[in-house]
């Protein structure tokens, strides 16, 4: 892993290969994500100098030469080239609801649960993420709407061809996630319990990549016990150890942790509906982490893995169970998205319109959990990766009150923690590593302090009074 080769990169750079042809466009965009990446949780007008701005911002959201898929195209080169520097990338598939309800003059959205009147967005995306934790940007993103929440009958929808089901979203995603990734990246898609669809399995087969996805199915196998769940049952414990187990997001509270028994061993997975006694089946390697003393009021920890990738030892058994737990991220990605960026408080008139601007802070939110993690794993670098010497030195002035700089620049974790004093952190010795909630509320608070800076800097000094008295 190339740590030193990490590039300084603003919000602006990640649009700088826009596919729009329409330079004015290009130039609205990269104003507008400088904006609102300065003030994330503020309103559009708010983040925006002007009313002039605001309303560009608008307009580009409108523009029907501008969709999603053309606002991410550059932010995925440049992810593409930061998974470059790992033998191994994460590719995280989740998908997240938007909620609309109480904006019913939105033109095209549709309901998202069984009931009618809870109408919004579905948003399915891929996230890159190092086999070290950094979130390295997105891949794929879908959004869209439904017209009616999906009713038929569990048997009608077997008999249905996976392209007619929205379940194919993640065949789609697995595809497209690795257009322009090179083969000297070993790709493995991470997934939740919702992915475990046999289809998918022979899609990752197909495309020779690599899966590990948590089983809620009890498949049928070939061998002695028939079912997945009866084999991994009768297989011996192999060892234990010790995770951390995240919270969820708005829980706000550090992860515990949980000691875990291990069992593994490969099982050939067979079709669920196949007539024949013997059919063609996709061998897996099946593994099973099972929390021990579990503490009171806390639901044990269970998870029953499915990898391509062989699992033959406790070092082994041991990866995929990080790599597992990485898929929190994309899940602190959407909690970023709707709690600090507030997409679901925007009110624009169509689903289009909200699909652009979703997009757009996307990107900003990918930026955030990036810097978050990316000072975790290399904490020595120096912080003028992120900041301008300007910037670095009015935050280390403000935080620490004080007008004397250091002779060198401070480093990636003592500036982001820095940052997130700005955002509540008290940075006690037990207080852990800031979280990405006071991150996003320091820079928001770093951001207003330099524009008031820039903003007298630009009022030119009075004329020296040459009068006689």
């Amino acid at each position: 892993m190339k740590t030193n080769s990490i590039e300084k990169k603003s919000i602006a750079d990640e649009f700088s290969n826009v596919p729009i042809n329409d330079q004015r466009l290009i130039n609205r965009l990269i104003i507008t994500a400088t904006r609102l990446d300065e003030g994330s949780e503020m309103s559009i007008p708010d983040a925006c100098r002007n009313w002039a701005e605001a309303s560009a911002a608008y307009d580009f959201f409108a523009n029907k030469k501008v969709n999603p898929s053309a606002i991410l195209s550059s932010h995925r080169e440049n992810t593409i080239e930061r998974l470059k520097r790992y033998p191994v990338a994460l590719l995280i598939q989740d998908t997240t609801k938007f909620d609309y309800s109480n904006h019913k003059s939105t033109k095209g959205l549709g309901p998202y649960t069984k009931d009618p009147h809870s109408i919004g967005l579905l948003m399915h995306s891929v996230l890159a993420v190092s086999p070290t934790g950094v979130p390295l940007g997105l891949l794929y993103q879908d959004i869209w709407s439904r017209e009616n929440y999906p009713d038929q009958k569990r048997h009608l929808r077997y008999v249905l061809p996976i392209e007619a089901k929205e379940s194919f979203k993640w065949l789609k995603a697995l595809e497209e996630s690795l257009n322009g990734i090179p083969d000297s990246v070993q790709t493995v898609t991470v997934c939740d319990r919702e992915a475990d669809i046999f289809e998918f399995f022979q899609k990752v087969q197909q495309l020779e990549t690599h899966l590990v996805v948590r089983a809620v199915h009890n498949r049928r196998i070939t061998g002695e016990y028939h079912l997945l769940y009866d084999q991994i049952q009768n297989v011996p414990e192999m060892g234990q150890c010790l995770v951390d187990i995240p919270r969820k997001p708005e829980q706000n509270l550090p992860p515990r942790q949980a000691k875990l028994g291990v069992r593994f061993c490969p099982v050939n997975i067979c079709p669920a509906h196949s007539r024949s006694k013997n059919p063609p089946g996709i061998l897996f390697y099946v593994l099973c982490a099972r929390e021990i003393d579990a503490p009171e009021g806390e639901e044990p920890i269970e998870w029953l893995l499915l990898t391509t990738i062989p699992v033959t030892n406790m070092v082994e058994a041991l990866q995929k169970i990080e790599w597992y737990r990485e898929r929190w991220k994309i899940e602190r990605f959407h909690y970023t998205l709707k709690s600090g960026c507030h997409v679901e408080e925007l009110q624009l008139e169509t689903k289009e319109r909200l699909s652009n601007a979703i997009a757009l802070y996307s990107v900003i939110a990918w930026r955030l959990a990036w810097l978050t993690y990316q000072a975790r794993v290399t904490p020595d670098l120096s912080c003028e990766i992120i900041l301008e010497t300007h910037e670095w030195q009015m935050l280390h002035c403000v935080v620490n009150q004080t007008t004397t700089l250091p002779e060198q620049p401070p480093t990636l974790r003592e500036t982001v923690r820095l940052i997130a004093k700005l955002g509540g952190f008290l940075g006690r010795k037990h207080d852990g590593e800031p979280g990405v909630k006071v991150l996003w509320r320091g820079l928001q608070k770093l951001n207003e302090g330099l524009r008031f800076v820039e903003y007298f800097r630009s009022i030119p000094s009075p004329s020296p009074d040459t009068g006689n008295e």
